[in-house]
C-alpha cells in the first residue's frame, strides 16, 4: 500500500462512511520505551501524583520491540514512521536508542520525542549513528520560565548544550530533522517575541530540517483547565489514523491516553488487524459517530472533540500531521 492510497481510504473511512470496521491498517504507530520520567512538567501528567495508580512503571523490551515490528510490517502499511514515544522520557530506557537502529534496519523511520536532559554528547554521537529519525524537543526563551515548568533547576543550560552539540552533529547528516518547540506559552509569554527569541539561542543558518515552533497544549486527560465550547462537537480522527502501543503490548486509541485509560487490544497477543477491527476498537469509534465521547474512558476529559476553533482542525495542520507523522 502507497501513502498515498493509505490516507485516501483513511479519509473515506472517517469523513464520507464513517465506518467502524475499517479496510486498511493503521496509518500511524506508536509505542512506548518507558512510562517513566525523569521531570515533573507542569502542563504533563507526569506532574500529578496518583498518575501512577493507573498503570505501574516498565520499560520495553528489544524482543518485543522487535515483535511490534514485525505485527506492523505484517499489513505493509503506507505510513513507514514509527514513533517511539507515549509517557514517559524514552532515553531512560537503555534499549532506546538500540529501538532507533532496530527501526531503521526494518525499513521504518523512528520519530520520537525528548525533554532533552540525557542527550549528552556520547549519547548524541551514537543516536546520530543509530539514524535516520526525527526528534521534537521542548524548550523556552527564558531559563526561569523553563525550569518553573519543568519543575527542576539546572536544566535549562544542559538542554541548550545538549541540543547545540546535537544540532552541529547532525548539519551534515541529510536524515535527521529535529524540531524544537517553545513551551514559554504555556506560563502566557507572547508566542512570536518569545518563540524568535528562542531561536537566537542556537547557531545560525541550520539546515531546514531544523525547525523551531511555538508549543500548542491541550487539555487530553483533565489535566489542565482550558476553555472550550460543549455546543460545536467535531469528530476526533484518531481511531481511524493511530495505534499506539503502551510498554507492555496494550493497544491504546491515540498518543494522548497516557495512562492507559482505554485498552483496546493486546498487540503483543494479536496481530494488529484483528485488534484494529476488534470489538472495543469498533465500539470505541461508534461512540465517538454517536456524539458520545464521555462513553470511552480515554475521551472523557479530553477537550479535543469540543476545541472547534483550535488550529488544530485547519486541514493544513492535519494534511501536515498525518504527512509528518
Amino acid at each position: 500500500m502507497t501513502k498515498p492510497s493509505h490516507l485516501m481510504r483513511l479519509g473515506w473511512a472517517y469523513k464520507i462512511s464513517k465506518a467502524t470496521v475499517l479496510r486498511y491498517p493503521p496509518y500511524q504507530y506508536t509505542i512506548e520505551p518507558t512510562n517513566i520520567c525523569n521531570l515533573k512538567c507542569a502542563f504533563c501528567p507526569q506532574s500529578d501524583s496518583d498518575h501512577f495508580t493507573i498503570r505501574p512503571r516498565g520499560f520495553l523490551t528489544r524482543d518485543n520491540f522487535a515483535l511490534f515490528l514485525d505485527r506492523v510490517r505484517e499489513v505493509k502499511p503506507g505510513n513507514r514512521n514509527v514513533n517511539l514515544t507515549l509517557d514517559g522520557e524514552p532515553f531512560l530506557n537503555r534499549d532506546f536508542i538500540p529501538f532507533v537502529a532496530l527501526a531503521v534496519q526494518a525499513g521504518f523511520f523512528p520519530i520520537f520525542a525528548s525533554n532533552g536532559t540525557l542527550i549528552d554528547h556520547d549519547a548524541a554521537d551514537r543516536l546520530i549513528a543509530a539514524g535516520p529519525f526525527r526528534a521534537s524537543i521542548d524548550f523556552a526563551s527564558d531559563k526561569d520560565v523553563y525550569e518553573t515548568i519543568r519543575g527542576r533547576q539546572g536544566d535549562f543550560d544542559i538542554v541548550r548544550e545538549n541540543l547545540i552539540y546535537l544540532m552541529e552533529r547532525s548539519r551534515t547528516s541529510r536524515g535527521i530533522h529535529l524540531d524544537v518547540h517553545d513551551i514559554t506559552s504555556y506560563a502566557g509569554g507572547g508566542s512570536a517575541a518569545s518563540l524568535a527569541k528562542m531561536r537566537r539561542l542556537f547557531p545560525d543558518r541550520l539546515p531546514g530540517r531544523m525547525r523551531f515552533h511555538t508549543r500548542q497544549f491541550h487539555n487530553f486527560c483533565g489535566h489542565l483547565t482550558t476553555a472550550h465550547d460543549d455546543s460545536h462537537y467535531r469528530l476526533c480522527p484518531y481511531p481511524w489514523i493511530q495505534m499506539a502501543v503502551t510498554y507492555n503490548g496494550d493497544c491504546v486509541p491515540c498518543c494522548r491516553d497516557t495512562a492507559g485509560r482505554s485498552v483496546l487490544g493486546d498487540i503483543f497477543e494479536t496481530p494488529v488487524m484483528t485488534v484494529w477491527n476488534g470489538g472495543p476498537y469498533r465500539q470505541f469509534r461508534q461512540n465517538l459517530l454517536d456524539r458520545r465521547p464521555d462513553l470511552n474512558a480515554a475521551c472523557r476529559e479530553c477537550d479535543l472533540p469540543f476545541s472547534a476553533d483550535s488550529s488544530r482542525w485547519r486541514p493544513g495542520y492535519m494534511l501536515g500531521s498525518l504527512l509528518g507523522r
